[in-house]
């Protein structure tokens, strides 16, 4: 600790001590006596010896704090420099500690979405095993659970993918109807199996990324059809959105404003033991990213109509 202090007061050292020798060499050339020179020498140690003790005792008070593990009393860093450190290193503390509760919380979250979309991928699983079991195997439904799986997988890899989205977009000007048709196009057989209809509106050409945009046609497209057992689903452009809508069993008014929300798949999701919530709360998120909005209406018994919102103020119709 000594050796530190000395370390820690170099400078002052050296500067008393170019004083002393200053001083006696002063008072040589000035012809004093040898007496009066160690007189004026003494005078000048002893205050400074008081001086000295009391910063020691003052730096080792810190010191022995700083090698225990209690936590440090500001009150008593005498050294605004100290001081100053001392504040700096707590609010580097605090932003460590509340970026490490940020990450647990973010890590929690994503264990939780991995268990309920593991949860959810089991339903397609279960339904192929037992098509499996059956002889003679029904390929048309094994194919039709085996998509549900590749839907339920892109949806993970893409909501793993979401922290990093600001840094794979890829804007440009995109015609939405060759977009949704190929949406429909994939989505194919679910509309084939539960025989309902699908009508494609004139859509108008936006800048947005053509990737991330199909993946939010398709959540609500899957969506829609799960939640339709009979009818139409239609995408067609009103006003600055793009409308989905289908004429399935509608979404209860108490449900409406959290269906965005990860995890809540609301009184129809949890009758149907097939929703997580996970598709609607990524496509809610991606839309923010792009620009753009998401809402919804819907009457029970009725249907739903999704729309997405582009901030243009000039649409060129196809």
């Amino acid at each position: 600790m000594m050796k530190a202090y000395c370390r820690s007061r170099w400078a002052i050292w050296l500067l008393l001590a170019t004083l002393l020798v200053t001083g006696l060499l002063a008072g040589w050339l000035l012809a004093n006596s040898f007496e009066i020179v160690l007189n004026m020498w003494f005078f000048a140690v002893v205050p400074l010896a008081i001086i000295v003790s009391i910063d020691y005792w003052h730096f080792r008070r810190e010191w022995q704090q700083l090698q225990d593990d209690h936590p440090i009393d500001s009150a008593q860093i005498t050294d605004p420099l100290s001081l100053a450190y001392y504040q700096k290193i707590q609010g580097l503390t605090q932003k460590l500690r509340t970026t490490k509760d940020a990450a647990h919380e973010q890590e929690q979250e994503t264990l939780d979405t991995l268990q309920l979309w593991t949860h959810q991928i089991k339903t397609p699983l279960t339904a192929l095993d037992l098509l499996l079991q059956v002889e003679p195997v029904n390929a048309k439904d094994a194919r039709l659970e085996i998509s549900k799986i590749d839907r339920y997988l892109a949806v993970m890899l893409n909501y793993l993918k979401l922290t990093t989205l600001n840094t794979d977009l890829v804007l440009s000007e995109l015609p939405l109807k060759p977009l949704v048709n190929e949406t429909v196009r994939d989505l194919a057989k679910l509309f084939i199996a539960k025989d309902l209809t699908v009508t494609v509106g004139p859509l108008p050409t936006v800048v947005s990324d053509s990737q991330w945009l199909h993946f939010i046609f398709e959540q609500l497209l899957t969506n829609a059809i799960k939640y339709t057992p009979r009818g139409s689903i239609k995408i067609y452009a009103k006003g600055d959105a793009v409308m989905v809508a289908d004429t399935g069993i509608g979404i209860l008014a108490e449900d409406l404003p959290r269906i965005f929300e990860q995890g809540y798949s609301g009184y129809n999701g949890r009758a149907n033991q097939k929703a997580s919530g996970l598709g609607l709360f990524l496509s809610k998120q991606i839309a923010e990213k792009l620009g753009l909005k998401l809402t919804v209406t819907s009457e029970v018994g009725q249907g739903s109509t999704f729309a997405i919102h582009f901030p243009q103020t000039r649409w060129q119709v196809e």
